[in-house]
C-alpha cells in the first residue's frame, strides 16, 4: 500500500516529465522499427554491392599482372631497358665533348673553369668505364647555382658525388664539385 502511495505522489510531482519520457520512449522504438525496415536492408544491399564490385577489381588486377608479370615477360622487359640504358652511355671517343660541355656550360654560368682532373676504371660487371671528374668554380651564388641546374639537365648520365662550398672574397663562393659519369670502353675490331 505504501508503494502505491508513493508511486501515486511521485505521478502527482513529476506528471509532465514522465509523459514525455512516454512519448521518448515509445518515438526512439518507432524509429528504431522504421530504420530496421527500412534503411537497414538498403544499407546490406549496398555493401554486398561494394564488396562483389570490389572483387571483380581484384580479380581484373590479377589477370592483368598474370598476363604482363610473367618471368618470359619481365624478361624481355628488363632486355629492353638494359638496351636501353646502354645506348645512352656514350662510346669512350666522347669523352672530350663531355669536357666541352662542362667548360661550355660554366662559361654560360658565367664561371670559370680552368683546371679538371680525372681518374677512371673499368667496372667489369657491366663492361663500362666510370670516370670520376673533380674541378673548382667560383663566383656568386647565382651562378654556381645556375651552373649545377644546366649540369642537372644535361641529357649524359652525370652524377654529382660531392658538393662543397666554401665562402671567398666580397660575396663569392668558391665550388669544388666531384662527378662521376660513364662510357662504353673502345671496340677491339676483330
Amino acid at each position: 500500500m505504501l508503494s502505491k502511495v508513493l508511486l501515486g505522489q511521485f505521478w502527482k510531482a513529476h506528471r509532465g516529465t514522465l509523459i514525455v519520457l512516454g512519448v521518448l520512449v515509445v518515438l526512439n522504438l518507432m524509429l528504431y522499427g522504421a530504420l530496421e525496415q527500412l534503411l537497414v536492408p538498403q544499407v546490406v544491399e549496398q555493401e554486398n554491392l561494394f564488396i562483389r564490385r570490389q572483387s571483380e577489381v581484384r580479380q581484373i588486377l590479377r589477370n592483368q599482372e598474370g598476363i604482363s608479370k610473367t618471368p618470359e615477360h619481365l624478361f624481355v622487359l628488363a632486355q629492353k631497358d638494359l638496351a636501353g640504358f646502354q645506348e645512352a652511355i656514350p662510346e669512350y671517343q666522347d669523352f672530350t665533348a663531355l669536357i666541352e660541355e662542362l667548360v661550355l656550360l660554366s662559361s654560360r654560368a658565367g664561371l670559370a673553369l680552368t683546371q679538371i682532373s680525372y681518374n677512371s676504371e673499368r667496372v667489369k660487371e657491366v663492361d663500362l668505364l666510370r670516370f670520376g671528374l673533380s674541378f673548382n668554380l667560383a663566383g656568386d651564388y647565382a651562378q654556381i647555382k645556375r651552373f649545377i641546374h644546366s649540369l642537372e639537365q644535361s641529357t649524359r648520365l652525370i652524377t654529382i658525388s660531392t658538393i662543397s662550398l666554401q665562402s671567398a672574397d666580397q660575396g663569392s663562393v668558391s665550388l669544388r664539385l666531384q662527378l662521376a659519369t660513364y662510357f662504353r670502353p673502345e671496340r677491339v675490331a676483330s
